[in-house]
């Protein structure tokens, strides 16, 4: 099941470089595959936050927590092309 997922978000990947056009002032907000990959994988996100994955209030709340993940970075983004 792994290998199904990898092989899906590589090609995903390869789209998202190939349509970015190498604009370093626009934001391109992260997908929850990559937020939950620096967490090790879906379930170790919920994990991280005591959330149980097959609660859907629990999934509710890892979404916006993932929200605010992106806020957070176009935040950050955009104080570093001088905005506010």
């Amino acid at each position: 099941m792994a290998g199904k997922n990898s092989s899906s978000s590589a090609s995903k990947s390869s789209k998202s470089s190939s349509s970015s056009g190498g604009s370093s002032s626009t934001y391109t907000p992260k997908s929850n595959y990559a937020y939950h990959q620096s967490f090790g994988g879906y379930n170790n996100f919920m994990a991280s936050y005591g959330l149980k994955p097959w609660d859907d209030d629990d999934v509710q709340e890892g979404n916006a927590i993932l929200d605010a993940f992106r806020e957070g970075d176009k935040y950050d983004h955009d104080q570093a092309q001088g905005k506010k």
